[in-house]
């Protein structure tokens, strides 16, 4: 079945008869979605992975909690129930960081103060500045092209579906991100 011919209340309502590959497809369709969302979130004990993990769930729960009749499409719901769980994630790794203050003991400790290290805040935020540092001499070597193509990447895009974006052939795109890859092997 054809569902890129079909609106999303369609697909949801076909889910809900039975129709699992209905399901596959919204899946398929929002992932990207769930990449964009991560963008810009970090949260203290969790990995890109666990966020990730979080949209997918937000994302199931939009499909089985969304009202046909609502005012809200369902893109938008989407983002609001990912957006939701990624939040929920920061909340833990809040409460996980007064957990530390709260369970806290004498420093003296030399084992207690090991841990408390390993969590530092500063050393979190300069591990950011150094990634960051390095996305930014990373870009200042691409072309436009190849800037283009990474932006995409960048926000969780598949090569196949940057294909689609660009207007490219895959191959063309496939050498690009190889490119790409070189240039950042070569600066670390």
């Amino acid at each position: 079945m054809d569902y890129s011919t079909l609106n999303d209340d369609e697909i949801i309502k076909l889910y809900r008869e039975g129709n699992l590959e209905a399901m596959d497809y919204m899946i398929r369709k929002y992932t990207p979605l769930i990449y964009k969302c991560h963008n810009n979130r970090y949260a203290m004990g969790f990995s890109r992975d666990d966020f990730i993990q979080e949209g997918f769930i937000g994302l199931l729960s939009a499909i089985n909690k969304y009202e046909y009749d609502s005012d809200a499409s369902f893109y938008t719901f989407a983002k609001t129930c990912i957006d939701n769980s990624m939040n929920k994630l920061m909340e833990k790794s809040m409460q996980k960081k007064n957990q530390i203050l709260n369970n806290s003991k004498s420093l003296e400790d030399s084992e207690e103060l090991s841990e408390i290290l390993q969590e530092d805040p500063a050393r979190i935020v300069l591990s950011k500045m150094i990634n960051e540092d390095a996305i930014s001499k990373i870009e200042s070597k691409l072309s436009k092209g190849e800037l283009e193509v990474y932006k995409y990447l960048k926000e969780g895009y598949t090569p196949k579906e940057i294909v689609d974006i660009i207007n490219k052939p895959a191959k063309s795109v496939d050498n690009t991100i190889q490119r790409i890859k070189a240039k950042a092997r070569k600066l670390s």
